[in-house]
């Protein structure tokens, strides 16, 4: 997503130690990880196509996907997203009605994994957990579109500090697992809702608006349902889901 910049500029506290990402490194692992997805996607694609014609898939049905374990395997960077992936998806669709439709936020000209919910993971170093993991999505229902996103980076980083301009309301609440923040923000006639946890050695930031159009650094959202997609409590409550400190 292109606010990754500003979404990391308001992390880290001027007491906090650092926590081992720079922006600039960030960003540029990001733009080589984006080249290499659109680069094997078109491949990803054709023989996809192919599978289909040759091929008749059932697939499994939501309620017995729901009863197979997600994976729990850390060791490399792929089966940590793996695990993330499917911690995050469960939780999110467990928020949703059942007849909601979930599709992948994109970038023009990127085209999206089978899942939805398959994180990014834009490198920052060697080790599996040194990246920043991040993706979004439309959901649309009988209210409308609106947007989940998730955002999850390892070191010790405070949450976006209370007083921003767009603030409606912002409060701290501590938990067993770190600091929480929990925030509303108004943009136009677009209002978010925000949390982020700050954990031993981890960052999870969760938020949702009423607009199914990518968010971007400097683009004005349309409003396209009465309220964000999922309440304050929702957002709350994934940021508190079991399986997301790495």
């Amino acid at each position: 997503m292109e606010d990754v910049r500003s979404l990391l500029t308001t992390y880290v506290t001027e007491d906090e130690p650092p926590i081992g990402l720079s922006g600039d490194g960030v960003l540029a692992a990001a733009r080589a990880s984006r080249r290499r997805h659109l680069l094997t996607g078109a491949a990803a694609l054709a023989v996809a196509v192919l599978a289909l014609v040759l091929t008749v898939v059932v697939l499994p049905d939501r309620g017995s996907v729901a009863n197979v374990p997600c994976p729990t395997a850390s060791d490399t960077r792929e089966a940590l997203v793996d695990r993330l992936s499917c911690v995050v998806g469960r939780a999110v669709r467990s928020l949703l009605p059942a007849e909601a439709q979930i599709t992948r936020l994109t970038i023009p000209g990127e085209i999206p994994p089978a899942d939805p919910f398959h994180l990014i993971a834009d490198p920052a170093g060697d080790a599996p957990r040194e990246a920043l993991f991040h993706m979004g999505v439309r959901v649309t229902d009988a209210a409308g579109s609106g947007s989940v996103y998730v955002l999850m980076l390892p070191g010790n980083a405070g949450g976006p500090p209370c007083g921003e301009p767009e603030e409606v309301s912002c409060r701290t609440e501590p938990t067993p697992r770190g600091v929480m923040w929990l925030s509303t923000l108004r943009s136009g006639d677009v209002t978010t809702h925000r949390v982020a946890l700050a954990g031993a050695g981890f960052l999870v930031q969760f938020w949702s608006n009423d607009s199914g159009v990518l968010q971007q650094s400097g683009v004005r959202l349309p409003k396209q349902r009465e309220e964000p997609t999922l309440t304050p409590a929702q957002v709350r409550r994934l940021a508190l889901t079991p399986g997301l400190d790495f």
